[in-house]
């Protein structure tokens, strides 16, 4: 697959374009790893100065979510994620978060993913286990994606079986 920004959705937490609450990021694929970047928000906040785990959990997943779903093809969902923090996050802070894909099978596939802060240290990192979707539940899913003429065909990264 080549490189380039991938699709968003309408109603995703952090990729949805019309999600009020939602972060409204993009992900791209750059040389077989999924990457975002974002400098995080007041918003974010755990305690007064760091931001919340769940907040770094959530951007992780995202990153591993899209690794699995261009490894295998299929719309897929986490069965399991775990994370470690490393150093604190901070508000305001810019970072890059990847996910990669160690192994994909056809019916779980394993990612792993990073934080990492401008100069390239690792803040958090994770491993998450992701299956694809049941087919009826995959459709829904597709009929979610926004089609962008700066991003990649949803058809082009999810197949039809």
């Amino acid at each position: 697959m080549r490189d380039g920004w991938l699709p968003w959705t309408r109603s995703c937490f952090v990729c949805g374009e019309e999600n009020p609450h939602g972060l409204r990021l993009r992900s791209r694929l750059e040389n077989g790893r999924v990457v975002l970047e974002y400098t995080t928000r007041r918003t974010d906040v755990g305690y007064r100065h760091i931001v919340h785990g769940g907040i770094a959990a959530t951007l992780l997943d995202e990153v591993m979510t899209w690794a699995a779903i261009v490894a295998t093809r299929k719309v897929c969902v986490a069965a399991e994620l775990t994370t470690r923090l490393k150093a604190p996050i901070g508000v305001g802070q810019r970072i890059r978060v990847e996910g990669r894909v160690t192994r994909a099978g056809a019916r779980l596939c394993l990612a792993e993913g990073s934080i990492r802060d401008e100069q390239g240290r690792e803040l958090m990192s994770a491993a998450g286990k992701y299956m694809p979707m049941p087919a009826a539940m995959a459709a829904l899913s597709e009929k979610d994606f926004v089609h962008h003429p700066e991003a990649l065909a949803p058809g082009d990264i999810v197949g039809n079986g």
